[in-house]
């Protein structure tokens, strides 16, 4: 977890922040609230976090004088989007692999052994869904930041 609640924290720090925190796959959540010193467009360089961090699951912005264009692009990084059919497969399988690396891992992390590097995928699931003429039909979606 990390608050950034200091209203001392300026441009150059957040901008430090944002690069060590892109690829940190422990952080949950991020709090930049009441940062007064922080101006919207360093703010929005911090939502780059989400384009490649796929573990924050709380970014709380609050008292920060944002407008729309500040956030969308960042929520905009966020939801379920559309997955390909014809990438399922692979998809799936990369993910299998992905599941035995974590469950190797535990066991070298019982043992006090290095761990293997995981690699980072989206899920993907299947969702039900009605179309624009009613029908319900099922499609492939990725959840990005959950």
């Amino acid at each position: 977890m990390l608050f950034l609640r200091s209203n001392q924290l300026g441009n150059g720090d957040i901008e430090a922040i944002t690069t060590s925190l892109s690829a940190n796959a422990t952080i949950k959540v991020i709090d930049v609230s009441s940062n007064s010193e922080a101006s919207p467009d360093s703010i929005v360089k911090m939502g780059s976090i989400l384009e490649t961090n796929r573990t924050v699951e709380y970014f709380g912005m609050a008292k920060l004088g944002l407008e729309n264009e500040h956030v969308s692009k960042m929520l905009a990084l966020v939801g379920r989007f559309p997955f390909p059919e014809d990438q399922v497969e692979n998809q799936l399988t990369e993910l299998k692999k992905r599941d035995v690396i974590v469950e190797k891992n535990k066991k070298l992390k019982a043992s006090k052994k290095p761990e293997e590097p995981v690699p980072a995928l989206d899920n993907i699931e299947q969702i039900t869904k009605k179309n624009d003429e009613g029908e319900t039909v099922q499609e492939w979606v990725t959840i990005k930041n959950p």
